[in-house]
């Protein structure tokens, strides 16, 4: 399945958000998809699967954390320039419901406000439009080194 890439977008966006998604190891071991990419809006997805399952048939919460993240991050890309770096330095997260083995999650990123040095995303985890994870995520923005 290939992505739907805004071709507005710079020139360096997409194919480091086609690296982050598919050579972080991971997020190649949950099989996280990028599924659509632009400015201030990114989704990707992955099926309940695997190692990630609990004993009760449900994704183990920790694997969710880690995967909110990546939406925030790819959604604020378009709002980036190339030589800089974005690093969370805060997060609140709820857990709604459970994501059950064989679940199709998709996580929607959504840039909020991006100011000088911090930028603020919302990232929503949902199962056939119902909503199972949410965050709020602050990135500071710098000079990548």
């Amino acid at each position: 399945m290939s992505a739907r890439i805004d071709p507005g977008l710079a020139a360096w966006v997409a194919p480091f958000a086609r690296d982050l998604v598919s050579q972080t190891d991971f997020h190649v071991w949950v099989g996280l998809e990028l599924l659509s990419l632009e400015a201030g809006r990114a989704e990707v997805g992955f099926t309940a699967q695997g190692g990630m399952m609990l004993r009760g048939g449900y994704v183990h919460g920790g694997v969710l954390n880690g995967l909110m993240e990546p939406p925030g991050l790819l959604a604020l890309l378009g709002h980036m320039h190339e030589d800089e770096t974005a690093v969370t330095v805060d997060i609140h997260l709820q857990h709604l419901r459970s994501v059950l083995a064989g679940e199709r999650v998709i996580l929607t990123g959504q840039l909020l406000r991006r100011g000088r040095n911090v930028a603020f995303c919302e990232v929503n985890a949902r199962v056939g439009g119902t909503l199972c994870t949410t965050a709020r995520i602050t990135k500071a923005i710098q000079k990548a080194s």
